[in-house]
């Protein structure tokens, strides 16, 4: 693999990273309401899916020839390093930024199922482990995200014909016979 294809993704990766983090960080300041929390969601799902759509075109301009391969390739490679970053910054969210706000949702989920007459020991014994379940849970789920979105988008960014082999073969035949 190329170290300017692994430098560009993992940068593209940080860029990705920071529209997912800001979202967060201000939704966790600010506590918007249910409808602007809806509409801050979309609006970061808008800019990661468009934000991921030019990181590919733009790694593919320079190539003459841009296979569905290479754009669904470095789409999951920026989508997988954003992956990791945000999995990083959950769990520090979580675990040491904000740990008063899990603390605040597990305790209304226990409150909730208490009244209902749920087990919920089983909560409380988790309750430590959530930075890390949250971590491994996000560094999937984005990467799996990624994957479908760059799939989609791969095929928008290809530069490639359908006779690309054929024309490189003849101009490779007439080259031969001169």
């Amino acid at each position: 693999m190329e170290t300017n294809k692994l430098s560009s993704a993992a940068f593209n990766g940080l860029l990705l990273a920071l529209v997912t983090i800001l979202s967060t960080l201000i939704t966790t300041v600010i506590e918007p309401g249910v409808a602007i929390s809806i509409i801050l969601w979309i609006v970061k799902l808008v800019a990661t899916v468009w934000l991921l759509y030019y990181f590919i075109r733009e790694f593919s301009k320079p190539k003459e020839y841009f296979r569905y391969g290479d754009g669904l390739s470095y789409g999951v490679l920026v989508s997988f390093f954003s992956a990791i970053i945000c999995a990083c910054y959950f769990f520090l969210h979580l675990a040491l930024l904000f740990p008063e706000t899990m603390n605040a949702q597990m305790e209304q989920v226990i409150e909730s199922l208490q009244s209902s007459g749920g087990d919920t020991s089983n909560y409380e014994a988790v309750m430590p482990y959530i930075p890390h379940i949250t971590f491994i849970v996000t560094l999937f789920y984005y990467t799996i995200l990624g994957l479908i979105f760059s799939a989609i988008i791969a095929n928008y960014t290809k530069k490639e014909t359908f006779f690309f082999g054929n024309e490189n073969q003849e101009n490779n035949d007439q080259n031969q016979s001169i």
